[in-house]
């Protein structure tokens, strides 16, 4: 296995070859904006919590194991998605593009779908529902930034 180190290395390395930022993958795991910086420049964490763990390794696209030098479980099934709230996500960021004239890629959409069902696991859909309209803001202000 990799030392905490390569890791680090690592996480920077497909940050960038996926033409992202700390600060935008921070958020999107549920961190304040300068998480990721302080693990990957300051070592704290020592190690990314498990939660946070997931969500960037789905956000980067690599296997969970990647991205830690403990040795984790092996799941045998596919994870259960929540098949109402994406529906309800999906249909929320499609109007609110259309309400607000913006033309976004479908990789854009598909960004921001799954940035904000990683933000609304786990919410019962009314509360998720109103915190939507909030997310897709940021992350329209994020794309403006960049």
């Amino acid at each position: 296995m990799e030392s905490t180190d390569e890791i680090r290395k690592k996480i920077k390395r497909l940050i960038n070859e996926r033409g992202l930022n700390y600060a935008q993958v921070s958020l999107a795991i549920g961190k304040n904006i300068a998480y990721l910086q302080q693990f990957i420049k300051n070592g704290s964490p020592r190690r990314l919590g498990e939660v946070e763990r997931h969500k960037l390794a789905q956000i980067l696209h690599v296997e969970e194991q990647e991205l830690t030098d403990l040795p984790l479980p092996v799941y045998n099934g596919a994870a259960s998605i929540n098949t109402e709230l994406l529906t309800a996500i999906i249909e929320n960021v499609e109007q609110w593009i259309l309400n607000n004239h913006r033309n976004y890629s479908p990789s854009h959409k598909a960004e921001l779908i799954r940035f904000m069902y990683m933000k609304l696991q786990g919410d019962s859909l009314e509360v998720a529902t109103e915190k939507m309209r909030e997310y897709i803001e940021i992350y329209d202000e994020l794309k403006k930034a960049n």
